[in-house]
C-alpha cells in the first residue's frame, strides 16, 4: 500500500495529486512532441487541463451531491480530492473544441499563414494519454483511499490477485477487493493496445479504446464500495460509464477512416 504523502526534495505531496500530476505532464509531453509549431498546440491541451479539471470536478460534485448539499463550502475545494473522468473527458474535449473556436476567431483580425488546427489531429496524439492519465489517477487512488473495494471476508477465500489489506477513504484498512490494482491493470492493458494500434494513427482509435476503458470501467464497479449515487442497483459512475461507451461507439462508426495526423 502507497503512502498517502510523497516526499519530493522539501516539499511532501499528496501522492494522489503527484500521480495525477506526473501522468498529465507526461501526457501533454507527449502530444505536444507530434506536432509544429507547438505554441497553438499547448494552448489547446492547456485549455483541455482547465476545463477537464472542472468537468472532472463538477461531476465528482454532482455523483456525491448528497454529501455536498450539507457542505456546499466544498464544492470548489479541488485540493481536497475528489475528480470523476467522465468529467475530464467532457470538460477536456470542451477545453481544446474552445481554444479551437477562439483561434479561428483570431485569425480574423490576424491573418496567419499557418493552417488552423484539426480537432481530430488533437485528438489523435491524445490516444495515450486516455490509459496514462488513468493509471496515475488509479495509482493516486491506491495511496489515497478513493475507489476503493468491497470488504471481503477472509483474504483466503479469493485469489491472491483478487483481494488485498486496503485502505478506504475513512483511514480503515480492511480485506478488500483490489480495484486500484483492477483500474491499474486496465490502463496497462490499454496502453498495450495504443502501441498496437498507433500504427493507424487515426482518432478511431481514440474512440475505440474509450469504448474498451469505459466498458472495463463499468466492470470494475461492481467490485467498487466508495459511496457515489445509485440507479437501479448500478452507481452512478456505472451510468456516466455506459454513456460513454455508447458514444464512443458511435463516434468510432461514424468518423471517416482516413489518416488522423497532418503536418502543420
Amino acid at each position: 500500500m502507497l503512502s498517502q504523502y510523497t516526499q519530493v526534495l522539501f516539499w511532501n505531496i499528496p501522492t494522489f495529486r503527484l500521480a495525477v500530476a506526473v501522468a498529465i505532464l507526461a501526457s501533454i509531453s507527449l502530444a505536444v512532441r507530434q506536432h509544429h509549431p507547438r505554441g497553438r498546440v499547448v494552448d489547446a491541451y492547456l485549455g483541455a487541463l482547465l476545463v477537464g479539471i472542472l468537468g472532472a470536478r463538477l461531476f465528482h460534485v454532482a455523483l456525491n451531491w448528497d454529501y455536498f448539499a450539507d457542505n456546499t463550502s466544498e464544492i470548489w475545494q479541488v485540493e481536497a480530492g475528489g475528480l470523476d473522468w467522465h468529467g475530464a473527458l467532457l470538460g477536456g474535449l470542451i477545453g481544446i473544441a474552445l481554444v479551437l473556436w477562439g483561434q479561428r476567431l483570431l485569425r480574423r483580425w490576424r491573418p496567419s499563414p499557418l493552417k488552423p488546427l484539426a480537432f481530430n489531429t488533437l485528438l489523435v496524439s491524445l490516444i495515450p494519454a486516455l490509459p496514462l492519465i488513468g493509471f496515475g489517477g488509479w495509482v493516486g487512488c491506491w495511496a489515497a483511499g478513493c475507489g476503493y473495494g468491497k470488504e471481503v471476508d477472509s483474504l483466503a477465500n479469493y485469489p491472491r490477485w483478487a483481494t488485498s489489506e486496503l485502505v478506504d477513504v475513512f483511514g480503515i484498512v480492511a480485506p478488500r477487493y483490489n480495484t486500484p490494482y483492477f483500474g491499474m491493470a486496465l490502463c496497462v492493458l490499454g496502453f498495450l493496445l495504443v502501441l498496437i494500434l498507433w500504427r493507424w494513427r487515426n482518432p478511431r482509435v481514440f474512440w475505440l479504446l474509450l469504448v474498451v476503458l469505459a466498458a472495463c470501467m463499468f466492470a470494475i464497479g461492481f467490485f467498487r464500495a466508495d459511496h457515489t449515487l445509485m440507479f437501479y442497483g448500478l452507481r452512478g459512475d456505472q451510468i456516466l460509464d455506459v454513456i460513454v461507451l455508447f458514444w464512443g461507439m458511435i463516434m468510432t462508426i461514424r468518423i471517416p477512416g482516413q489518416q488522423g495526423m497532418t503536418d502543420e
